[in-house]
């Protein structure tokens, strides 16, 4: 509403935005019809086979409230699998020990996204879960090119900027990258919300822009920084010369970091999360072997393809 009515040109474009990903949803996936609240949920869940519930920050302690990603609507009949979910934080507060022990209970095979999340499964229910990839990972670089979209956005080389927080230190780093290589700054500002220094941040800023276009645009940049898991992820995916910084403090309840934490402990990347402050001849001579990273990040593939394929077998299959 706010940007509605004092930056009507600003809300205009978001629309636009906005548009991209809805056409996104319509000509790339396979959706069934919208549910109008719980009862109509609950009455829906009786159609379905299964349910597999993932990933993103599904199960995060803000989510709880809501009743609905935890799956407690799903009757017991109904086998229920959780592929590379994320509490999205390093412990569940005390206060919602009790529910999150329940619904955790009555899922039939659970993976997660991070060791953190596995630490919370095993530490609530006793059981000794798996992490798998996030379903970004799940497939290669062949079948994101088939998705990405086909023509180059931006013409010249770039440094792509994908910030979610409002931290002013990692918006001048990137300045301090753009003068020491000449390439323009190109962003997508205001994912998440309105950021008063993004306004007047940047060469080059992108609005007509869903997922496909979000793909393009990292595969082809010289150089991506950002503070989130999934630009960080597409990074690794397309080889890009990457930075990744916290997009929380660690003090933050509602902090998200560990996610990347995981990932980079899981591939064996090094060198890449920064603070920002560094000069940036040094951090310019950090090694990267994509080589060592991809080889690992296809078995973890495979693992967490085993998983899933099991968790069906085993638990929906036997249904049938």
């Amino acid at each position: 509403v706010y940007l509605k009515i004092y930056k009507p040109n600003l809300h205009n474009k978001l629309k636009i935005r906005e548009g991209r990903f809805n056409e996104f949803i319509s000509t790339k996936l396979v959706t069934s019809k919208p549910f109008e609240g719980r009862d109509d949920l609950v009455e829906g869940a009786e159609n379905y086979a299964a349910f597999i519930l993932g990933s993103d920050q599904v199960l995060h302690p803000n989510n709880l409230r809501m009743a609905y990603f935890n799956m407690i609507f799903v009757p017991d009949s109904i086998p229920k699998i959780t592929y590379a979910p994320s509490f999205g934080v390093t412990k569940i507060p005390e206060s919602q020990k009790t529910e999150t022990i329940k619904y955790l209970k009555r899922i039939d095979a659970i993976s997660v996204r991070e060791q953190t999340g596995r630490d919370i499964v095993f530490n609530l229910t006793g059981r000794d879960v798996p992490v798998v990839c996030d379903p970004t990972i799940l497939i290669g670089k062949e079948d994101w090119d088939g998705i990405k979209a086909e023509k180059r956005i931006v013409e010249q080389k770039y440094i792509l900027c994908y910030y979610l927080g409002k931290n002013i230190v990692h918006r001048q780093f990137a300045n301090n990258l753009k003068k020491h290589t000449g390439l323009q700054i190109v962003t997508l500002p205001f994912m998440d919300e309105y950021v008063a220094c993004d306004a007047s941040f940047g060469d080059v800023a992108l609005f007509d822009t869903g997922p496909s276009e979000f793909i393009n645009l990292i595969s082809n940049a010289e150089y991506v920084l950002t503070d989130s898991f999934h630009a960080t992820v597409f990074s690794i995916i397309y080889s890009k010369i990457f930075f990744t910084f916290d997009r929380f403090e660690e003090s933050e309840k509602t902090s998200t970091n560990s996610r990347i934490s995981s990932l980079f402990n899981l591939l064996n990347i090094k060198g890449r999360k920064i603070m920002g402050n560094e000069p940036i001849e040094d951090v310019l001579n950090y090694p990267i072997d994509f080589e060592g990273i991809h080889k690992k990040m296809g078995e973890f593939r495979e693992k967490s393809e085993r998983y899933l394929l099991d968790a069906i077998e085993k638990n929906v299959c036997k249904e049938q």
